[in-house]
C-alpha cells in the first residue's frame, strides 16, 4: 500500500512540474534553467503558487526586476494599465523618491526579440506580473503588482487520522 502511495504522489509531482513548465514561456524555463541569484526568484515563486486579483486600470507602484548574467536585482517602479496592460511609461524609483523613466536605465526594447512576440499579448498580465521582457541591453526584465497578490493562506492542512475523525460514524 506504501508503494502505491509513494507511486501515485510521484506521478502527481511530475505533473505538476511538466505543467508548470509547459505554462512558462522558452525564456522563462531558458533563465530558470541557468539559475537566478537575487530577488527574482522569491517574487516569481510567490506570484506563480499564490496569484494575484485583476490588476485594474490606473497607475501602480510595482517591483521591476532586472536580470543581468544569472543576477537579478529589484527596484521600486510604476506602470500604467489600461485594459488589463502594461502601457508606457515605466518609472522607476530613485532613493529619494522621485521617479524617472525607465529609459534611463534601457534604451529600449530588443529589435529581434520583440519581433518573435504576439503583439496581442506581449503587455497581458498574468497572476500579478507581466511576461519576461529582453532588452536592448540584453537585460531580463519583469514587473510584478505587489500589491494585488493573493493573500497567502499557508500550507494545505494535514488531515488527521481516520480513527480520530471517523468516530463512531460522526
Amino acid at each position: 500500500m506504501k508503494k502505491l502511495l509513494f507511486l501515485a504522489l510521484t506521478i502527481m509531482v511530475i505533473g505538476s512540474v511538466k505543467a508548470q513548465k509547459s505554462a512558462m514561456s522558452e525564456d522563462e524555463l531558458s533563465i530558470f534553467s541557468t539559475g537566478i541569484e537575487g530577488c527574482y526568484t522569491n517574487y516569481y515563486i510567490a506570484f506563480h503558487e499564490r496569484g494575484a486579483m485583476e490588476v485594474p486600470d490606473g497607475e501602480h507602484e510595482t517591483v521591476l526586476v532586472v536580470i543581468n548574467q544569472g543576477r537579478s536585482k529589484c527596484y521600486m517602479a510604476k506602470i500604467n494599465v489600461v485594459d488589463g496592460k502594461i502601457t508606457a511609461p515605466l518609472t522607476v524609483q530613485k532613493e529619494d523618491g522621485a521617479f524617472v523613466p525607465a529609459a534611463r536605465m534601457f534604451k529600449g526594447l530588443d529589435d529581434e526579440w520583440e519581433a518573435k512576440q504576439d503583439p496581442a499579448t506581449l503587455n497581458q498580465i498574468t497572476d500579478g506580473m507581466s511576461r519576461l521582457f529582453k532588452s536592448e541591453e540584453g537585460y531580463w526584465l519583469r514587473v510584478f503588482f505587489h500589491t494585488f497578490i493573493a493573500p497567502d493562506h499557508g500550507g494545505n492542512k494535514v488531515a488527521p487520522p481516520a480513527s480520530e475523525l471517523l468516530k463512531n460514524g460522526e
